[in-house]
């Protein structure tokens, strides 16, 4: 490639896409080796205006359109969920290099074929996960790399939305385009940044629960405490939880809501407990005094409790996820997520669904059941889309 750019282009120009801060697109304008060359989206009024109020040459309302005409060298898959795997098997295939919004696919099935994909071209496949390019959780991260904690038998971690959350797109609420509520949307973030801190132990078995039917309760005064959601002819779960054993003989407990009335704020927390020590993280703007980060263990052969200041990295995770997106595929850098890892994700996540239905343990070791095959879907332009 020499010293030619990464020409790059985004398929789907939603929140995610177009967010000042945590937008694929303003972040990949700040990066010096990306040339954002062209823009992908089935409502093809949007595309364009994103890409003028971008400056961005190309605009299409199909992606293999944009892969056929526009050179690209790798893409962001920012659509709704039930689209990642398909688009994303569309670009590996074309020799493109990928990075898909979590989570990568809906199915197990469907991460196991875009892996194959991704090894069948050549190509790169990259899960995205900013959360763990935060400065606190990368400190925690090399506190139990180092041992600080001993052998990690625990974990337990959640995310628990404040009644000040925003209204969710309606998209995120449909059964049939998100796969599903909170376990996918920030359950997913935090199960991941558990699974990392363990080290990716190999499942053994889980146990789940849903809840649905909360974010409306009967008592007005009540109801006005929650965050609105949008209507939605397939409703999706507001809230679950589930306990996540391991072959190694550790455990994860999970829990994770849209309409907790514990507080304004959200609760984002973590706790570690190992043989030598535990670490507990949470979110700075809690609004609970708590610190950051807390770790009581063994460092440098000496006992000791710390509760260290992290500042706040001057650049958002989600910038410093793409630059190494970009540094992966300029061969730089060997890639920090895994597509295998992406896919542990999924299996878990999917488990935790079909034991809540069940009401029943699910054995990571029994068969798949039969699923939709979530990468056959066809993606057409809206009529008079462009």
């Amino acid at each position: 490639m020499g010293t030619r750019k990464l020409r790059v282009g985004v398929i789907g120009v939603g929140a995610i896409a177009t967010h000042e801060v945590h937008g694929h697109i303003p972040n990949y304008l700040r990066i010096p080796e990306v040339e954002l060359v062209a823009l992908s989206d089935v409502n093809g009024r949007r595309a364009r205006y994103v890409a003028d109020r971008f400056g961005i040459p190309q605009v299409y309302t199909h992606f293999r359109d944009m892969l056929k005409h526009a050179d690209l060298d790798a893409v962001s898959i920012c659509t709704p969920n039930y689209l990642h795997a398909a688009i994303a098997i569309g670009c590996l295939e074309a020799g493109v290099h990928v990075l898909v919004e979590k989570p990568m696919a809906l199915t197990t099935q469907g991460a196991q074929k875009m892996i194959e994909a991704a090894r069948a071209n050549n190509a790169i496949l990259f899960v995205g996960m900013n959360n763990r390019f935060r400065n606190d959780t990368r400190a925690l991260k090399l506190m139990v790399e180092q041992g600080a904690l001993g052998d990690v038998y625990y974990l337990k971690t959640g995310w628990l939305r404040g009644t000040n959350a925003t209204e969710l797109s309606s998209w995120f609420t449909s059964k049939a385009q998100a796969g599903g509520g909170p376990l996918w949307d920030i359950g997913l973030v935090m199960l991941d940044l558990g699974l990392w801190m363990l080290d990716f132990p190999q499942p053994a078995s889980v146990m789940g629960a849903i809840f649905t039917g909360i974010a409306e309760p009967e008592d007005e005064d009540v109801s006005a405490l929650v965050a609105p959601m949008q209507e939605s002819p397939y409703p999706v779960e507001d809230a679950a939880t589930a306990l996540v054993r391991f072959k190694n003989g550790t455990a994860m407990m999970l829990e994770v809501s849209w309409v907790s009335q514990l507080g304004k704020q959200d609760d984002i927390y973590m706790r570690l407990e190992g043989r030598r020590g535990a670490a507990e993280l949470h979110n700075p703007d809690s609004g609970r005094n708590q610190k950051v980060l807390s770790v009581r263990g063994e460092l440098f052969g000496t006992r000791m409790e710390l509760e260290p200041e992290i500042p706040e990295s001057q650049t958002s995770s989600h910038l410093l996820e793409l630059q190494h997106f970009v540094d992966v595929c300029l061969g730089r850098e060997a890639p920090v997520v895994t597509p295998e890892q992406g896919l542990m994700g999924v299996q878990i996540i999917e488990a935790i669904y079909r034991s809540a239905t069940s009401g029943e343990m699910v054995y990571f070791d029994a068969p798949l059941p039969d699923v939709p095959d979530e990468t056959q879907i066809d993606i057409t332009p809206e009529p008079n889309g462009a």
